[in-house]
């Protein structure tokens, strides 16, 4: 059989040669950032196909790409499956080829005979996925993989990012694949041109051993002398039964019928009646059509003679798993023919097969021999006996724990057994018999305990015998292949810790090794906001350990369509073992988990960091020089540091001082202020806030740096006339700030010196470093001062220029000392209308300010000249004051009306020239009375003031009307009083 089989195989091997010269490649690149799983549909016997419409596909929790199990057998359509997925870093969209390949013929053994067209799986597939444009069925020698012939097919894909397509192809496995050479059978995907690159490796196998062949086998009797024919048949449905997969259940009872028929049929005596029974066993997963056809020879197998009649059985259809009587082949023939009694005769019978789905030829065929003596037959009227011997063989080893029950028998009895009591060999008879007949053994097949059996069998033998003894004929044995698998599921646990954020995710790739060496992976991808762990269950794997190794972990940013590396790393390594090896019994060993916990290492979590500066800088050992800082995260306080004045950057570690990483979140650094004495001049808020995105800052080191800048003091130390104060002496300083001509400034401290503090004034403020502030003193008429600067407000109308300012800056830490030294009257500083009229009793503002305006006129009226019994009265210095005033309670309200530029009635009079002018007399003459500096120019302007009064009467209650120009030398005596009221250059030299 094998010979004839080679020899097909090579005429077509020639052929399909050709077809290989001829194919040209698909015009298409190869794919780029498109990952691929090759699986195959596993079968441990409870596959049946077709599974609807026709169709060659598994359910889905069948596909693996391991080994394919023991339960595919010659010219079954062996399911295989393609599933692309183009990721984030693939072309928008893109067409591509690869190639599919079987082995298809080494050492002379045909493997796979037919490879289908891949066919897309819409209901499997996500996103745009074309169907696919196939190539012809090509021949390829030398085969990959090392053999001989491998059989391809080219495909072209066109899939956008982002999709994964699933494509569906079978191949079918040759008439005599079971001789192929060798452990396994390949199915591989190759990239187009049949090579590995820019693909990998891809293949699952089935194992050869495990196959099993379509075959044939036949019983062969001859009776002569006889007028009539017994002739015996048997069948089992089904030739195979299967407890399936002991690790998915427990092994249940399997079901197996045996039909033996004896028929009696009439013979014509001097001849010799020849019966053959031709039967068919189809292992295959699906109903095969088998022909056979009959020869029926003179003489033995090894000395054929002549060729006594040959048959032909219709197409006769073989259930999946089925041993079906095919052909029953009858001949009468002349004993002189034949031989005569004790001569032999031989048969021999041959099938071939057709593939009602594919319609593509079976290539070989299938033979079967018998021979037999002729004996004598019975006479008409005699009687037979059946038996039937039933039997598992517990000697053989692949029978353990296999046993099985018969249910009661409808005639004859059993022999030693008790039904349904289980049984390792059951006999049965029945005797007498003279008609035709059958009886049906229904039996119960169990397996105990768990256990994978490989090619258990239970044999059924059975007997016709004369009741004389004067001839038998045997059937069988017929076999019941028997097995059990174990297919085991391996679970791979993925976990993350919480770090993507929203359109953020990672993908993490894993390659899985099976026993057999085969290799796939498989890939888990995390999104923002979704679930930190994936579990999945990968079903139907062939027993043994498996290794499983995390090979990437890429991370891809919002929008983003580059993964990079995410810098996630295992607990406990990249790679786990998992024994799923139940081969020896241990039926615990069903299910393993890989579980992978991801986390960021610590040495890779970022850290955090501060450095502290100040102006001036230090020096360690200064009382100031260590600050501490507060490192606050998504619980709260993480840790403190402390960091010294310019020593550097400071990391916040833990109590073994290790430094601290980082998890995802937000976080804040802050410094414990050391009071007034230090501005933190950056971050003005005392507050460093940065966020951790992981795994984009993984490695990093956040940053925080703090300036602090010491506050600088202002001290006045205070001499009148190069001495210090005694007495009852009082001066009153003021620190401003902002105080200029235009703006009299904000008083931030007051200090007053006396006697008493020794005249030393440290004022309490804190500066800022080099910032304009003023020192400003308050000064009395007549009085002078080191000061050198400007009246606050003295360009604003009608300024009080009893203060004078100094502009300053101190450096940094800095003390600024004035040495203030004030000179008594005579020939000090002269004030304004503006002072004299606030520093008043009768003032109408609501301040504090002494009555200087009234103790300066009562201190330098001559004595014994009464107020208002002259119209001028003469001061020290020869200079009048005039003056209207009624009484001596008068004065002061009189001086601060005239000041005002109001008549004594109340009402202003600033627009007239004599009422303007004396607003600047009375000012005048006040500051002269005071002590004030003074000149001739001054007197002279004076004395033409009061002239000029005088000329008009000036009463403080008149409105005298002037020429132009007394109006004129009004307005010039004014300004000229004015100017020497403000100190102004150019009134004296």
């Amino acid at each position: 059989m094998l010979k004839s089989i080679a020899r097909r195989m090579r005429v077509l091997f020639t052929a399909a040669l050709w077809c290989a010269g001829a194919a040209t490649a698909l015009a298409a690149p190869n794919p780029d950032s498109v990952s691929f799983t090759l699986e195959g549909c596993r079968n441990n016997g409870g596959i049946s196909l077709p599974n609807g419409a026709g169709a060659f596909i598994c359910p889905d929790a069948a596909y693996t790409t391991g080994n394919l199990g023991k339960g595919w057998n010659e010219l079954d359509l062996v399911p295989y499956r393609i599933t692309t997925n183009a990721g984030n870093s693939a072309p928008l969209s893109q067409t591509y080829a690869v190639a599919v390949v079987l082995d298809a013929v080494d050492g002379g053994a045909p493997g796979f005979d037919v490879l289908s067209v891949p066919t897309l799986n819409p209901a499997k597939s996500s996103g745009v996925c074309s169907a696919a444009t196939v190539g012809p069925e090509v021949l390829l020698a030398p085969g990959i993989g090392g053999t001989d012939v491998s059989r391809a097919r080219q495909v072209q894909i066109t899939q956008n990012r982002g999709s994964s397509c699933v494509y569906d192809y079978y191949g079918r496995l040759a008439l005599g694949s079971h001789l192929f050479p060798g452990s396994s059978l390949h199915a591989n995907l190759t990239n187009q041109a049949y090579a590995t690159a820019g693909i990998g490796a891809r293949d699952v196998s089935i194992p050869v051993r495990e196959i099993l062949p379509q075959s044939i086998h036949k019983d062969m009797s001859a009776i002569a002398a006889s007028s009539v024919n017994w002739s015996l048949t048997k069948e089992a449905t089904p030739t195979n039964v299967s407890f399936g997969d002991v690790c998915a259940a427990d092994p249940q009872p399997q079901p197996v019928k045996i039909t033996v028929k004896w028929t009696k049929n009439a013979a014509t005596l001097g001849k010799v009646s020849i019966t053959t029974h031709v039967y068919a066993k189809n292992p295959a997963s699906r109903t095969i059509t088998v022909t056979v056809t009959d020869k029926i020879y003179a003489g033995s197998i090894a000395s054929p003679g002549v060729l006594l009649d040959m048959a032909t059985s219709p197409p006769t259809d073989v259930g999946a798993n089925g041993d079906v009587l095919v052909l029953t082949h009858t001949v009468e023939v002349d004993a002189a023919v034949a031989g005569g009694l004790g001569a032999y005769v031989s048969d021999v019978a041959t099938a071939t097969y057709v593939d009602k789905v594919t319609q593509i030829p079976v290539p070989g065929q299938t033979e079967a021999k018998a021979e037999t003596q002729i004996q004598a037959g019975a006479t008409a009227g005699s009687t037979v006996n059946v038996a039937d011997l039933e039997k598992i063989d517990l000697a053989n080893a692949n029978n353990a724990g296999l046993s099985f029950s018969v249910a009661p028998a409808s005639s004859g009895s059993f022999i030693g057994y008790t039904s349904p009591n289980k049984a390792n060999s059951v006999e049965w008879g029945q005797t007498g018999i003279s008609a035709t007949g059958s009886i049906v053994f229904d039996k119960l097949i169990y397996l105990d305990p768990k256990r994978i059996v490989s090619n258990g069998v239970m044999t059924d033998t059975a007997t016709l015998k004369a009741t004389d003894g004067s001839f038998q004929t045997t059937a069988g044995p017929i076999t019941v292949g028997i097995s059990s698998t174990a297919s085991v599921k391996l679970t791979l646990t993925k976990s993350i810790p919480l770090i993507l954020g929203t359109g953020e995710k990672i993908e993490v790739k894993f390659k899985i090794t099976a026993p057999d060496g085969s290799e796939s992976e498989r890939v888990y991808t995390f999104f923002g906001g979704g679930a930190l762990t994936i579990s999945q269950t990968i079903p139907s794997l062939q027993p043994g350990v498996y290794k499983v190794e995390e090979i990437s972990a890429l991370f891809f940013a919002a929008g983003s369509g580059v993964g990079v590396a995410s810098g996630l790393e295992p607990d406990g390594g990249a790679l786990r073992t998992v024994n799923l090896d139940v081969t020896g019994g241990d039926f615990t060993k069903c299910t393993g988990t890989a579980t992978f916990v991801n986390k960021i290492p610590d040495v890779k979590l970022p850290l955090a960091q501060v450095e502290k500066t100040t102006v001036p800088s230090l020096q360690a050992g200064d009382p100031d020089f260590n600050w501490l800082f507060t490192l606050t995260g998504p619980s709260g306080v993480i840790a403190t540091a402390t960091a010294g004045a310019g020593a550097g950057f400071v990391q916040f570690t833990d109590a073994a001082n290790i430094p601290i990483g980082l998890p995802e979140g937000n976080y804040t650094v802050t410094e414990t202020l050391k009071g007034a004495a230090w501005a933190l001049t950056s971050p003005v808020t005392n507050l460093c806030s940065f966020t951790v995105n992981l795994p984009q800052d993984i490695s990093k080191i956040f940053s925080c740096s703090f300036v602090n800048t010491k506050q600088a003091k202002v001290k006045v130390i205070k001499t009148v006339s190069g001495a210090p104060l005694t007495g009852l002496q009082t001066y009153t300083f003021t620190l401003r700030k902002d105080a200029s001509l235009t703006n009299v400034g904000t008083v931030l401290e007051t200090k007053v010196a006396n006697a008493g503090n020794s005249a030393n004034l440290e004022f309490s403020t804190w500066l800022v470093p080099n910032a304009s502030y003023q020192m400003c003193e308050n000064l009395s008429p007549g009085w002078q001062t080191s000061l050198v600067g400007f009246v606050p407000g003295g360009s604003l109308p009608n300024p009080d220029n009893s203060v004078i300012c100094e502009n300053f800056t101190v450096a940094a830490g800095g003390l600024k000392v004035f040495a203030v030294n004030n000179t008594p009257p005579p020939q000090g500083r002269a004030h304004t209308i503006g002072y004299w009229k606030n520093w008043a009793s009768c003032k109408a503002s609501g301040g504090k300010q002494a009555p200087v305006l009234d103790q300066t006129l009562y201190d330098y009226l001559p004595s014994g000249i009464k107020v208002g019994q002259v119209a001028s009265v003469v001061v020290p210095g020869g200079i009048g004051l005039f003056g209207e005033l009624a009484n001596s309670t008068g004065d002061c309200s009189h001086a601060v009306s005239l000041l005002n530029k109001q008549d004594f009635s109340g009402k202003k009079q600033a627009s007239h020239p004599l009422y303007n002018m004396a607003a600047q007399l009375v000012a005048a003459e006040l500051n002269l009375a005071a002590g004030a500096y003074s000149c001739q120019k001054v007197a002279d302007t004076i004395s033409g003031a009061n002239t000029l009064l005088d000329k008009y009467g000036f009463t403080g209650f008149n409105q005298p009307s002037l020429t132009a120009g007394d109006a004129a030398a009004a307005n010039a005596l004014a300004t000229t009083l004015d100017n020497y009221n403000n100190n102004l250059a150019g009134v004296c030299p």
